[in-house]
C-alpha cells in the first residue's frame, strides 16, 4: 500500500512530453522528447520566430535573426507569412524604377495600396487557443479583415492559422475563409519568408551547404516582375550555396504535386519543408528561393502564388464567397 501511494504520488512529477510556454509575449511549442521547439510571435504576424532542434547534443537556432527583433537595416529574417500578395504589384501605367519600394494594384476602377509581401505580417494576430496533451503541442492564431485592411483589400476574410508540433515535425495549416457577405470572387497569393541561418552548424562551412528541391523550370523576371517565359531550372540534383547568386530571387515551378526543399549542413544537420495547398494555379511559384549565404541567412520562401499577380492575374487563388482555401506546409528535421 505504502508503495503504491509513493508511486501515485511521483506521477506527477514525470514533465509531460509536448508543452507550451509563454515569456514576453511569444508562445514556445516543445517536443521535449523529440528534441524540437517552435517559438511564435502573435504580436508581429504570427510568425514563427524561432526553431530549435537538438543536434548531438547541443540546442541549434535554426532560423536567421530568430526572435531577436532589436532594428537592423536590410532584411530581418525569421519566417512571416505574406498575403494577400507575394513580391512587389505594379499597375502597367507605373514603373518599377519610379515606384521605388512602393506597390499597388487596380480593382473595378480603383487603386489600391498594397505593401511588399502584403499586410499579414505588419498586423497583430489574435491567440485563439493553446494546448498541449499526450500528441502535440497546438497554437490557434487568427486574423479578420478591418477597416483598415479594407482601405488595401475590399474583402471580407477571416486567417486561420494552426501550429502543431507532434514527433518532432511543425505542421502549419494556414487557413483562409471569404466572407459570405462579399459581392464578387476574392483573389490572392501566399507565402512565407522563412530564413535559414547560413551555416545551420556552428564552425560549418556554408559555401559546402547543398540545397535541393525538384523544380523543373524557373519563372523569367525583368526587374521584380515575371515575364511569362519559363526556362529550364532543374535542382533536384544538390545545388552547394558556394554557387548561388547572391541577393537574386529565383522563382521556381513545375513541381508535381507536393513541392519539398531540404538545406544540409556539411556537418550532417538537415531541414526539410513540405508544403500543399487544396487547390492552387496553373502557372505558380512553389519556392522563391534568395538570400545572402555569405552574410550568414538562406531564404528557400514556400509560395503559392507569382510576384504581380494582383496586377497581372497570374499565380492568384480565388475564392468565391464563403469558400475555403487551405495550405499546409511542414518543417522537419530528418534523422541524422
Amino acid at each position: 500500500m505504502k508503495l503504491a501511494l509513493l508511486v501515485l504520488t511521483a506521477a506527477p512529477l514525470f514533465a509531460q512530453r509536448y508543452q507550451i510556454n509563454e515569456r514576453d509575449g511569444l508562445i514556445t511549442l516543445r517536443d521535449t522528447a523529440g528534441g524540437m521547439e517552435a517559438t511564435v510571435a502573435p504580436d508581429k504576424g504570427a510568425e514563427l520566430c524561432g526553431v530549435r532542434t537538438q543536434f548531438k547534443g547541443q540546442w541549434t537556432e535554426l532560423l536567421w535573426r530568430a526572435c531577436d527583433y532589436t532594428p537592423v537595416q536590410g532584411w530581418t529574417g525569421r519566417a512571416p507569412w505574406l498575403w494577400p500578395a507575394v513580391g512587389r504589384n505594379f499597375p502597367s501605367n507605373v514603373k518599377e524604377n519610379e515606384a521605388g519600394s512602393g506597390s499597388s494594384y487596380e480593382y473595378k476602377g480603383k487603386r489600391y495600396p498594397m505593401p511588399v509581401h502584403g499586410f499579414a505580417r505588419d498586423l497583430p494576430w489574435r491567440v485563439e487557443s493553446k494546448t498541449a496533451n499526450g500528441k502535440s503541442a497546438r497554437l490557434v492564431v487568427a486574423l479578420a479583415d478591418s477597416p483598415k485592411t479594407r482601405e488595401m483589400y475590399p474583402f471580407g476574410w477571416k486567417i486561420t492559422l494552426i501550429y502543431e508540433l507532434s514527433n518532432a515535425v511543425l505542421t502549419m495549416n494556414f487557413n483562409v475563409k471569404a466572407n459570405e457577405q462579399n459581392k464578387d470572387e476574392m483573389f490572392f497569393s501566399a507565402g512565407n519568408h522563412i530564413t535559414f541561418r547560413t551555416p545551420l552548424v556552428a564552425g560549418s562551412n556554408f559555401a559546402d551547404m547543398k540545397f535541393q528541391t525538384p523544380s523543373t523550370v524557373e519563372y523569367v523576371k525583368k526587374g521584380f516582375s515575371p515575364t511569362g517565359e519559363k526556362t529550364e531550372r532543374n535542382w533536384n540534383t544538390p545545388i552547394k550555396l558556394a554557387d548561388f547568386p547572391n541577393l537574386r530571387a529565383i522563382t521556381l515551378g513545375g513541381y508535381k504535386p507536393g513541392a519539398w526543399m531540404t538545406l544540409r549542413d556539411p556537418a550532417g544537420l538537415e531541414v526539410r519543408i513540405d508544403h500543399s495547398a487544396t487547390r492552387q494555379p496553373d502557372e505558380v511559384c512553389s519556392f522563391n528561393v534568395w538570400g545572402a549565404p555569405k552574410d550568414g541567412y538562406f531564404s528557400p520562401e514556400p509560395w503559392v502564388g507569382l510576384q504581380n499577380s494582383l496586377v497581372s492575374g497570374n499565380g492568384l487563388v480565388k475564392l468565391s464567397p464563403g469558400k475555403e482555401w487551405r495550405w499546409t506546409l511542414r518543417l522537419s528535421v530528418p534523422a541524422q
